[in-house]
């Protein structure tokens, strides 16, 4: 009876030992779990938008397409380059103040939100805006910009002043990352031709990087 109470203790005190050995390496796998946040954003984008008819108020705005080329992650899945490739998207809308005019230059400041997705449907599609905005929001951020058009050639340039106000760590072949932190800042510069009254409004080509 001694020998079986012995054995019996023996017994619970190895398994308390597995299970104290299991615990410690869970919990060393899940700290080990690092997830690389892109300090220095830089990515290319390539979009459309939509402008409410000139008289319409209250004047509405959006813009959305997908990123061309980011730092730290693909932006494509295949060797072809488009929106139905894309990796990431993004859909932005704003309000737009009086134009102000200058010649043949026109100039408004919008403020608005934008927001960057993961996309893994690829389903995309420019007559669809929202198509664009169906994914993962994986980086938030409130903007101010500038759009200035000549009016003679249709061509627009602008500037955009971001800050970020959500982001999250996301799942990529290379392990876990995340765009920026909370509050950093990035600039936008687009380069664009009208096309009103369309749809779309117009089109635009450009880039942001970090501050």
């Amino acid at each position: 009876m001694k020998r079986l109470l012995i054995l019996i203790g023996v017994c619970i005190a190895a398994a308390a030992v597995a299970v104290t050995a299991f615990a410690h390496g869970s919990s060393t796998k899940t700290k080990s779990a690092k997830v690389m946040v892109v300090r220095h954003l830089w990515f290319e984008l390539v979009g459309q938008f939509r402008n409410s008819a000139p008289g319409v108020t209250p004047i509405t705005h959006i813009h959305y397409g997908y990123l061309s080329w980011t730092h730290g992650v693909d932006a494509f899945r295949a060797s072809s380059h488009t929106d139905s490739t894309a990796q990431y998207t993004f859909f932005a809308n704003g309000k737009t103040s009086p134009l102000i005019s200058n010649g043949p230059l026109r100039s408004a400041t919008r403020v608005g939100t934008i927001t960057i997705y993961r996309d893994p449907s690829h389903n995309s599609d420019w007559s669809k805006p929202s198509t664009f905005r169906d994914g993962t929001r994986v980086l938030v951020a409130t903007y101010r910009h500038q759009p200035i058009t000549n009016t003679l050639s249709g061509a627009i340039s602008l500037f955009s002043h971001d800050e970020i106000t959500f982001t999250r760590a996301f799942n990529t072949p290379h392990g876990k990352v995340r765009l920026g932190r909370v509050g950093e800042t990035f600039d936008e510069h687009y380069t664009g031709q009208n096309n009103m009254p369309g749809p779309p409004s117009g089109y635009f080509i450009g880039y942001a990087v970090s501050r």
